[in-house]
């Protein structure tokens, strides 16, 4: 296969928006569905702070079986919520969500090592709000940030692969960062492309509404949408590079009594 043009992640989200245009209502059920459970799993003890991050993959896989759905012309069910909490790959998808733990924790300590802990001491409290402190914490945010998109872009593969075509985590994880180096120009375009959309959509409340509860409101309903957005490209990336993946099987009908 030939290396994509870094127009093909402009195709991706374009693609990704007819396929939120088929079903925005079950595809945006399904992704509150998965924000429940992850809001769920705060409760589980001892890992309270850390499952939403562990589990992170699975919804994912949640989403992306969604959009599969819907490429087939099927409706995307609230059920898909469990797909990746079933067996074989359920091991494997929690192996990707701490390695994404792992990776989050190595930006936070980048962060905390470039600006002497400030920003978390702020976050949490520890100290009062300052805007110089900010200001001075701005490129240590910027690379802290860097680092953990970097993370999950390499590895953003994975996931599908592991649930699609049943690979072990170790071979999901080269096979994703060898796709992405490789067609890194239209994974670069294509986050651009979801970057402008989200800011450009962002002033528009900004510009309508007076109220800055309604701008808030409306800010972060777009952040939902866009969410839900990404999914569908990631889905429209993996069909392309690895061939469309199968719809999910139909529900079991209880048995006649």
């Amino acid at each position: 296969m030939n290396k994509l043009p870094a127009k093909a992640g402009w195709h991706w989200v374009k693609q990704a928006m007819q396929l939120f245009r088929k079903q925005p209502g079950a595809l945006m059920a399904l992704f509150f569905c998965c924000m429940f459970m992850s809001l769920l799993s705060l409760v589980v003890p001892f890992l309270g702070s850390v499952a939403p991050t562990l589990l992170a993959p699975m919804f994912s896989i949640a989403m992306l079986q969604a959009c599969a759905d819907v490429d087939h012309d099927k409706r995307a069910l609230p059920n898909l919520v469990f797909s990746g909490f079933r067996k074989p790959v359920r091991k494997p998808l929690l192996g990707l969500g701490l390695l994404h733990l792992l990776v989050m924790l190595l930006a936070l300590a980048v962060l905390s090592w470039m600006d002497d802990g400030v920003l978390i001491k702020m976050a949490a409290r520890q100290i009062p709000m300052d805007q110089d402190l900010l200001e001075n914490s701005r490129s240590a945010l910027f690379v802290s940030s860097g680092i953990y998109m970097l993370g999950w872009m390499l590895t953003c593969l994975a996931a599908p692969l592991i649930y699609w075509q049943n690979m072990p985590l170790a071979k999901a994880l080269f096979f994703s960062v060898v796709a992405v180096c490789r067609e890194l120009k239209a994974f670069l375009t294509a986050a651009v492309v979801l970057f402008l959309m989200f800011q450009v959509g962002s002033m528009i409340p900004m510009l309508l509404f007076d109220s800055a509860q309604l701008k808030v409101t409306a800010i972060f309903t777009l952040f939902l949408i866009m969410v839900v957005l990404m999914h569908c490209t990631l889905y429209a990336c993996y069909r392309q590079i690895f061939g469309t993946p199968e719809a999910s099987a139909p529900p079991v009908a209880p048995p006649a009594p």
